[in-house]
C-alpha cells in the first residue's frame, strides 16, 4: 500500500495534535519514510533528530547519505551522539532508554511539543508477542499505543496500520529512494525483537498476521480503557487524604486493586511498576493480618481504623 498525502493527512488529524513536531531518525527505510510524510503534511517545518548510538564502526558514515536527503529537502536536522563506555547487560534496553533520553533533550532545545516516531504493524506484532510470552496482563498486552506521554512530551506513532513493505513501496513510489541505513543487529538473533521479527512467517501460516493480532489489540484496548476508566473514578472514591479506604478496594476484583494501586502510586511518582508488583502488593494488603508494608519509596500502613495511610518512605 502506497501512503498517499491524503491517506497520511487523515491519519494526522484523527490523532488531533499540533504544535512544534520532532521525528526520530534512524536512517532507516520506517523511519525515513515518516520524516519525508511528516515534512509533507507540516509543510517543510518538522525537525529531524538522529540518534548516533556508536555501537557500529559505520555508524557516523552510514548517515550521511541520509544527512544529504535532508539537507535536499531542506528539513531542520541534529545528530545526537550517545557517549557511552563499554556497555554491559541489556544493551536494547540501555541502547532505547539512551535513545529516548537524547530525543526528549533535542525536543526541549527546540521547544517541540510533540516527538513522533516510526512504530510500524510489524513492530505492534512483535511488541505483543513478546509481551504474551512473558505472561503480561491487559495493559501490557495492548501492545503499543498511538499516543502516549513521555515526560512533557507527546508521541505520536501514526504509522502502526503499515507494514515495513507499504514504507518502503512509499518511498521508492513517492519519493524515489531505495536506499537506506540498514543496520545489522536487525538480523542479530541474539536480541529477543529480531527472533520474533524472524518467527512471523511461521506464524503468519497460522494466519497470526499483522493484520488479525492488530485487530486484537484494538479490541484489548478498548477493554483496558474501559477498565482504566473505571479504576480512576474508585481512585477518587477510596483514596482520600492519603488514606487508602480498605473496605471499598477489597471489594474490587484483583484487576480493578491492581489499577487502583498503579493510579495510587503515579500520584506520588512516575516511576512505572510492573503488572507482577503491583499483583503481589494487591494480594499482600488485602490480608487479614498485613500491617505494613514498604512499596515503590513509599510506606503502606494500617491504622486504627483499619484503613491503609500511604506517604513517602524518606517523610
Amino acid at each position: 500500500m502506497i501512503i498517499t498525502p491524503k491517506l497520511f493527512s487523515q491519519l494526522m488529524n484523527k490523532m488531533n495534535v499540533s504544535g512544534k513536531m520532532v521525528v526520530g531518525l534512524s536512517g532507516g527505510a520506517d523511519s525515513l519514510c515518516l520524516t519525508l510524510l511528516l515534512n509533507e503534511y507540516c509543510h517543510n517545518n518538522i525537525f529531524a533528530c538522529i540518534v548516533d548510538h556508536k555501537l557500529r564502526p559505520t555508524s557516523s558514515t552510514e548517515i550521511i547519505p541520509i544527512i544529504d536527503i535532508l539537507e535536499r529537502k531542506n528539513i531542520n536536522y541534529c545528530v545526537k551522539i550517545w557517549k557511552h563506555d563499554k556497555i554491559t547487560g541489556n544493551l536494547e534496553q540501555k541502547a532505547r532508554i539512551a535513545r529516548y533520553d537524547l530525543l526528549h533533550e533535542y525536543c526541549n532545545n527546540v521547544k517541540a511539543d510533540v516527538l513522533c516516531t516510526a512504530h510500524h504493524a510489524l513492530d505492534q506484532w512483535e511488541t505483543f508477542f513478546m509481551r504474551l510470552s512473558r505472561g503480561s496482563g491487559l495493559r501490557g498486552l495492548s501492545a503499543i499505543h498511538p499516543i502516549t506521554n513521555f515526560r512533557n512530551i507527546k508521541i505520536l506513532r501514526p504509522l502502526l496500520a503499515f507494514s515495513p513493505q507499504d514504507l518502503k513501496e512509499t518511498l521508492l513510489q513517492r519519493f524515489g529512494i531505495d536506499k537506506y541505513v540498514h543496520d545489522e543487529m536487525n538480523d542479530d538473533e541474539h536480541y529477543e525483537r529480531v527472533r520474533w521479527r524472524k518467527a512471523y512467517l511461521m506464524f503468519k501460516n497460522y494466519e497470526l498476521t499483522t493484520a488479525s493480532i492488530n485487530a486484537t489489540i484494538r479490541r484489548l484496548n478498548n477493554a483496558n480503557s474501559c477498565l482504566d476508566d473505571i479504576a480512576e473514578r474508585l481512585v477518587s472514591e477510596c483514596f482520600n487524604g492519603n488514606y487508602l479506604e480498605l473496605k471499598t478496594f477489597c471489594h474490587q476484583p484483583l484487576e480493578l486493586q491492581i489499577r487502583i494501586l498503579n493510579g495510587i502510586v503515579q500520584k506520588f511518582t512516575p516511576r512505572i511498576m510492573s503488572y507482577e508488583l503491583l499483583e503481589r502488593m494487591a494480594n499482600e494488603i488485602i490480608k487479614p493480618k498485613f500491617s505494613a508494608i514498604n512499596f515503590a519509596k513509599l510506606i503502606f500502613r494500617k491504622d486504627r481504623t483499619k484503613n491503609i495511610k500511604i506517604f513517602p518512605e524518606n517523610r
